[in-house]
């Protein structure tokens, strides 16, 4: 045997082992069937279709919810996602939305946090034959081949009826709204107020924006109760907010003559209803929206026709509902999707 050529059988081993190393190191990656690990865009690999999935955050707990509607969505149909939160930060959402291009994803979904930053690169996705979808915010251009969202001017409305209704039509009011300029905050507010306008003796002392956070709320909160002597009831446009209201109002001592109302149904919310801390939540599940976006892309890309909306169900929360909220907020059982219906 010469003195530069291995044995055969050290070879075989050496093979072996990079074979090894190599399949530990995809495994890592952990792409099959659920979210990227991280806030960067991955590569699609594997014969299974691939949906990139960009929303603003995912240090939200609605957002959260959403994911693991997505997760549920993707894994029983086999498909592979890749979700990823933006920080708020139109800049970096569009990047991510560039990598799903790049890395030759086979369908979007977007819920942007600028309907009109997101614009040119949703036109990227459509000169690339990638098909876009939209959850909450609609863009002001671009193709979309369905938009899925809670109809937000309704969340409002019912978020001004019911507090209208535990005041008995006589009070103080004050509001949360979400971020200005924002699609949602604006038709949240709007429809809050409209229903407020049907009560004379009902008067809304102020509404300041308080960006869908909690410590910002809580703030927020803090300047109102120095500001108003008589505080009867507050609305706020998302859980968080409505959270950190709370945690303002309790510091005062005043939990007792303050109702809070709050718009999402996560599972904070939902303890502090049941413990007396919030009236109410105008539930808006996100579980169940993550879960639609990826069944429509899913649909579209086995060349069913969609519509260009999917409007979801809205559902007031009250401590008398808050047991059977598990089945309100997560229920995509096949008899439980209703959505189905406007497929027809």
């Amino acid at each position: 045997m010469s003195k530069n050529k291995k044995p055969k059988w050290l070879v075989s081993v050496i093979v072996i082992m990079v074979l090894l190393v190599s399949a530990c190191g995809n495994n890592s990656e952990n792409t099959a069937n659920g979210s990227e690990p991280g806030d960067s865009a991955g590569s699609p690999s594997g014969n299974a279709s691939t949906i990139g999935f960009t929303v603003p955050t995912l240090n939200n707990p609605f957002f959260v919810d959403m994911q693991k509607g997505a997760e549920q969505a993707a894994a029983e149909r086999g498909l592979k996602l890749i979700m990823v939160g933006g920080d708020n930060d139109i800049t970096k959402q569009v990047k991510q939305v560039e990598d799903f291009i790049q890395n030759k994803v086979d369908a979007i979904v977007i819920q942007t946090v600028d309907t009109t930053g997101i614009v040119p690169v949703i036109k990227q996705a459509n000169q690339s034959g990638i098909p876009v979808f939209t959850t909450a915010e609609t863009p002001s251009d671009g193709e979309i081949v369905t938009s899925i969202g809670f109809d937000s001017y309704e969340s409002g409305q019912n978020g001004g009826e019911f507090i209208a209704k535990e005041l008995n039509g006589k009070g103080n009011v004050v509001e949360l709204i979400g971020v200005l300029g924002q699609e949602t905050s604006r038709l949240k507010s709007d429809g809050f107020k409209d229903a407020l306008s049907k009560y004379p003796d009902i008067k809304l002392l102020d509404s300041q924006p308080a960006q869908y956070d909690r410590s910002t709320a809580m703030t927020v909160m803090e300047n109102y109760l120095q500001k108003f002597p008589q505080i009867d009831a507050v609305y706020a446009a998302n859980d968080e907010m409505a959270l950190g209201a709370v945690q303002a109002i309790k510091a005062a001592g005043k939990l007792d003559q303050i109702k809070v109302m709050g718009n999402d149904g996560t599972d904070d919310a939902l303890k502090a209803v049941k413990e007396g801390e919030m009236i109410a939540t105008n539930a808006t599940p996100a579980f169940i929206q993550g879960y639609i976006a990826i069944d429509m892309a899913d649909r579209a890309l086995k060349g069913e026709k969609l519509p260009a909306t999917i409007k979801e169900k809205n559902f007031i929360i009250t401590k008398d509902e808050v047991d059977d909220a598990e089945s309100i907020l997560k229920g995509v059982e096949e008899d439980k999707r209703y959505w189905l219906e406007q497929l027809k």
